[in-house]
C-alpha cells in the first residue's frame, strides 16, 4: 500500500472516530421554549438540546429532572442530564432536557416537605407538553415519535403527563420514569389511565420512593391491558444511575420518604445503570416502531 494511500485511510479513520466522538460528546445547545399556554412558568422555559451526529429526521426525548433541579452545584448542566442527553443522542434521538425550574426563581425542592412545595408534580405537565409543541415544529424532528422520560420528581411529572391527554390532540408516544413516587397515585388507582406504554425503573432498596406502590399500581394497570411494566435493580437505591454520585450516603436534609426524618439513602450501581441504559433505548424503539 503507497504512502498516500495509508495517509487517506489514517485521515478517514480520523473523520469517523470525530464523528462518532460528537455522537457521543452531544454538545448541548441552550434554547428558550415558549409556554405556549400550556405551561404555568411566567417566563419562557430553558432547555437544553442533544442532537444525533448524523443529519436526517429522528424521533424525540423530552427529559424531566428530579427535585435538585438541573444543575449541579458549579452551575453547570448536571453530569446525570448530560450523560442521558448524549446517550440517547449517540442512538439516534434529539434530546432535550427541560429545566422547570429556573425561569420560576426555584434552586431545589428536595429539602421542601410535599405539601410545603409551591410547585406540584402536576404544575410541570404543563412544561412537558409545552416541550412537546416545541419540539414538533422542528425541522429534523419526526413528529409522531416524540417520548418522555422524567427522574423522581420529574418521573411523578411523567406518570402525572401520560395519564391525562391533553385537549391539543398532541401527544407523548411513550413514557419512561426513574423512580417515580406512586404512594399517592397507587390509592387511587382506578383513575390512573396511561394512554402510553410506561416503563418504570427503579432499584429494590430504595427509600425515598419505595417500589411496593408502583409495583402495585402498575399490577393494576397491567391487569386492565394498559401498558405499564415495573424493572427492579437488586441492590439499587435512589439515583442509581447518577454519575454524579460516587458512594452510598444518607441525605439527611430530605425531609420525604420511606421513614420521615430520618432522611434518604442515594447510592450509585453502575452494573444498573448500564442496564437502564440499555432498557431504555430497547423500549423506546418498541413502541415507536
Amino acid at each position: 500500500m503507497n504512502t498516500d494511500m495509508k495517509r487517506f485511510r489514517f485521515l478517514h479513520a480520523l473523520l469517523l472516530a470525530a464523528l462518532s466522538v460528537s455522537a457521543y460528546a452531544g454538545v448541548a445547545e441552550q434554547i428558550s421554549i415558549p409556554t405556549a399556554g400550556l405551561s404555568s412558568s411566567p417566563a419562557p422555559l430553558v432547555g437544553f438540546l442533544f442532537k444525533p451526529a448524523n443529519l436526517g429526521v429522528h424521533p424525540a426525548v423530552v427529559m424531566l429532572h428530579g427535585c435538585g433541579g438541573a444543575y449541579n452545584r458549579q452551575g453547570e448542566l448536571g453530569a446525570r442530564q448530560r450523560m442521558w442527553g448524549e446517550y440517547l443522542a449517540s442512538h439516534g434521538y434529539t434530546a432535550l432536557m427541560l429545566d422547570s425550574f429556573s425561569s420560576r426563581g426555584i434552586k431545589e425542592i428536595c429539602t421542601v416537605k410535599f405539601g410545603d412545595r409551591t410547585l406540584k408534580e402536576a404544575d410541570r405537565v404543563g412544561d412537558a407538553y409545552a416541550a412537546l409543541a416545541w419540539l414538533r415544529r422542528q425541522r429534523g424532528v419526526d413528529a409522531k415519535r416524540i417520548s418522555l422520560l422524567g427522574w423522581s420528581n420529574g418521573a411523578g411529572v411523567t406518570l402525572e403527563a401520560i395519564s391525562h391527554e391533553p385537549k391539543t390532540g398532541a401527544v407523548f408516544n411513550a413514557g419512561v420514569a426513574f423512580y417515580p413516587g406512586c404512594t399517592s397515585r397507587n390509592k387511587r388507582a382506578d383513575r390512573f389511565h396511561p394512554y402510553a406504554p410506561l416503563l418504570l425503573l427503579m432499584g429494590e432498596s430504595d427509600d425515598w420512593t419505595p417500589v411496593a406502590p408502583c409495583k402495585a399500581l402498575a399490577d393494576t394497570v397491567a391487569s386492565r391491558g394498559e401498558p405499564m411494566q415495573v424493572v427492579l435493580y437488586p441492590d439499587s437505591y435512589h439515583d442509581f444511575d447518577n454519575p454524579d454520585i460516587k458512594t452510598k450516603h444518607v441525605r439527611k436534609e430530605v425531609p420525604n420518604g420511606v421513614h420521615p426524618g430520618e432522611g434518604v439513602t442515594v447510592a450509585p450501581n453502575a452494573q444498573a445503570r448500564e442496564a437502564a441504559k440499555q432498557r431504555v433505548i430497547a423500549f423506546l424503539g418498541s413502541p415507536l416502531k
